[in-house]
């Protein structure tokens, strides 16, 4: 994985198109973080949705 071969940070970017895509990446991924925009600006997901669903995954979250 492209984290195990950096020291920095690596942010999962793109392709979001549901609540669930959010979680799946740290699920799958050793990613420090994830980032979407598109799905916000399409308004497809508000962007609380997203917040409590990490949440309820266990995801740290600046809510």
């Amino acid at each position: 994985m492209v984290s195990d071969a950096v020291t920095i940070p690596v942010i999962a970017s793109s392709g979001a198109g549901a609540v669930e895509h959010f979680s799946e990446v740290f699920e799958k991924t050793n990613a420090s973080a994830a980032l979407a925009a598109g799905i916000f600006h399409r308004k497809e997901v508000p962007i609380l949705a997203v917040k409590e669903h990490l949440v309820d995954a266990g995801a740290e979250v600046r809510v």
